[in-house]
Formats: C-alpha cells, structure tokens, sequence
C-alpha cells in the first residue's frame, strides 16, 4: 500500500514539472523580455547621498508581455525614501517593444552612511502574464566614499579651435574633494586614435600628492596634426590615484578639442562673353576653396544692379566644395547701354565650415567693358564682314572679266 502511495506521489510530480516546464517554454517562446541596466547618475555615488538608476525593460517575443509588473529590492546599503513606491506597473509590454520604444524605468535611490566602496550588489524582480516573480541581482552600482574622490574640476583651452598645424595649450585643473590627502596621481591623455601630439612632455604627467580640499593645475601642450581634418575629438583621459591607505582608485574620462580653420576662398570671373554695352551674354564665377578645411552648403547669390539686367537665375546652390577644389556659377546678362567702361558685379556667399560655423561673405566682381573698336583691337570681337564681302565681289569681278578676256582671245585664235 505504502509502495503505491510512493508511485502516485512521484507521478503526481513529475506531472507538475512537466506542466510548469511546458507553461515556461510556452512563455519563453511568446514572450521575450529582456532588462538591461541603463545608468547611474552621478558614477560613481557618494555615501549618504542620492544615486538614480534606470533600467530599460524591451520585449522581443512575438507575442504581448500582458500585466507587466517590475519592483525594486533594495537591500543595505540602498534604500528608497517613506512614501516611494517599489513597484512599477507598466501594463502591456508589445511584442518587438525595443530600442527607442523601450520602457524605461527611473528610481531615486538613497545611499546609507555606511556604505562600502565598491560595487554594491541591488536587486530587482518581475513579472508578467500573471506568472511567478523573477528575481535578478544587479552588482554595478558603484560606489566610492567621498574622503576618495578626485574630480576634474574644470579643463580650459587657450583657444576655442586648434587650426591645423597649430597647437594650444589644455589644462587641466583636480579637485580633491576628499577629507585627506591623495596621492600618487597619473593623468595619461590617450592620443593614439585622435590627431594630437604632445609638444614639450609626454602624454602622461605625475602629481605626488594634492592636499585635502585643494585643487591642483597641470598643462599639456598639444599639437594639431597639419593634415588633420576639421572637426571635434574627444580625448580619453585616465587618471590613477591612491588614497592615504594605500587603496588605488582610477577614473576615466574624456576630454573635447576642436580643429578647425576659418575658410580662404578665391571668388573670380572666369569666363564671359560679354564685353561691349547694351550685349547680352554668359558671366562665369568661380569660386576655388584654397583652405585647408572643407565648406558645406555653398549658396551664391548675384545681386542686382542698375548696370544690368539678370536673365537667369541670380541664385544658385552649389553644396559642398573640399579644400584645394573649386565649383563654377554661370549667370545670364544683359548689360544697359553705358558709358561706363566697367560693372560691378556684388557677389553674396554663404556657407558653413566643416564643424558647422556660419559664413556669409560680400564681394563684387569686375566686368570690364570696351567700345566697339577696342573689341576688335583686342579680338574680343570680330568685324561686321562688309570689308571681306566687298573683297570677294572684287575678285570675283576681276575673275569673270579675266575670263571672258580669254574666251575672246580664243574665238579670234
């Protein structure tokens, strides 16, 4: 009798496990939430201060995540404040809910006296579709005393922008923040992968030790590379560090340059057809980039004048010209009778530099204008044919006179 009990008991179980392990790949299939930890703000987090967390919540199952249910566990030395709830309901998660569509979860969290240093381990759990709660250790929050912390307090540059070729002067001013000394401290600037040399000292400088509460000054001087190309980088930057017992601590960060050089254009009139008053024809500008940056959006606008009269298009959009190329503008006129012997063209650019700076340059262009004599003196223009028609006649009537002479001549041979 015992041995039967025993066999239903075991069938009974087994039962049950093959239920639950069906009702999860069922789950697992439909639905495939996935919780990622977002952030920390500040990192690392200070002992008795606040410290917000975000989680990102996505589904990436085919099916729709009903009665979602997230809850904060926190545990020493985290804490959520008298009236803050824990659990978020979130309601339906859609199926391929992620990325930008993600839910995104935010909790103030308030961090005991006591705290150690460190990563410090939170909790959280979850549910949906009326299930049973998952629940995830967290161990990335990190958390460093204040008596350890040194901050950048700040980083000037000489200049806002380094032209190629050029250098500039950054520095970098440590605060330590901290109730003692801090020391042995290393500033290394990686520069492998930005266009940036040292100029006087290697990318790595020493400080032996800054004093509680003080703040401490270190310059490097950098050199742009003359082919660099315009634009900002970012340089990382680590910094190594001991406290007055000996724990080490280090800190990354990075650090913003910007190469730039203002554009030197070459604007001309390169080619026309026109050079007397009161003639229509084509004027071309050409405009070269000489610089060693390249310009976005080019726009070149001819202006109108009482000298002329526009027949095409004054205004014409052109794009982007790179350094040492040039783009051409043609432009239809008609020029009023004057007696002036040349027209001023104004002449209107706008465009941006390479790291998106306005520019709007006026100029005016020269055309020069002759008389009717000068053009033909110069070849700008041809005669009016009458002379060379009145030569032919001539040589044809000289021809036909020689010829009927010796017909004559002929019949009387």
């Amino acid at each position: 009798m015992k041995k039967f009990w025993y066999i239903a008991i075991l069938a009974m179980l087994i039962l049950s496990f093959s239920v639950l392990a069906q009702k999860r790949t069922s789950i697992s299939l439909s639905s495939d939430v996935r919780i990622s930890f977002v952030s920390q703000d500040p990192d690392p987090a200070e002992p008795g201060q606040y410290v917000d967390v975000r989680f990102k919540i996505e589904n990436n199952g085919s099916e729709q995540a009903e009665d979602f249910v997230f809850e904060l566990l926190p545990e020493f030395p985290f804490s959520l404040d008298p009236g803050v709830d824990a659990v978020e309901k979130l309601g339906a998660l859609h199926s391929r809910q992620l990325g930008e569509t993600a839910v995104i979860v935010k909790y103030k969290v308030r961090i005991d006296n006591n705290a150690v240093q460190g990563d410090n381990e939170l909790k959280y759990r979850y549910k949906f579709d009326n299930n049973e709660w998952i629940e995830v250790d967290l161990t990335s929050i990190d958390v460093q005393t204040h008596d350890a912390i040194l901050a950048v307090e700040s980083v000037l540059v000489n200049r806002k922008a380094i032209e190629p070729g050029s250098s500039n002067v950054v520095k970098i001013v440590l605060s330590n923040r901290a109730d003692s000394v801090l020391k042995d401290i290393k500033i290394n600037l990686d520069l492998g992968d930005v266009p940036f040399i040292p100029l006087g000292s290697t990318n790595e400088k020493s400080i032996y030790q800054i004093e509680e509460k003080e703040n401490y000054e270190l310059s490097f001087n950098l050199l742009a590379n003359p082919e660099a190309e315009s634009g900002a980088y970012q340089i990382p930057m680590k910094i190594e560090y001991s406290d007055e017992l000996g724990n080490g601590y280090t800190k990354n960060s990075t650090i913003g340059l910007v190469i730039n050089a203002r554009p030197d254009l070459s604007v001309t009139l390169d080619e026309t057809d026109i050079f007397e008053a009161g003639k229509s024809g084509e004027v071309v500008v050409k405009i070269v980039n000489k610089g060693v940056t390249d310009i976005k959006f080019m726009n070149i606008k001819l202006e109108p004048g009482e000298d002329y009269k526009i027949l095409s298009n004054g205004e014409v959009y052109l794009g982007n010209i790179d350094s040492d190329d040039f783009e051409t503008s043609d432009f239809d006129l008609f020029v009023e009778k004057t007696k002036k012997d040349q027209v001023m063209l104004p002449i209107i650019l706008e465009y941006k530099d390479a790291n998106n700076n306005n520019y709007i340059d006026s100029l005016e262009l020269r055309l020069d204008l002759y008389s009717s004599s000068e053009a033909k003196k110069f070849g700008l223009r041809e005669g009016n044919g009458f002379g060379k028609i009145i030569v032919v006649i001539i040589v044809l009537a000289v021809g036909f006179f020689l010829y009927r002479r010796y017909r004559k001549n002929k019949r009387r041979a």
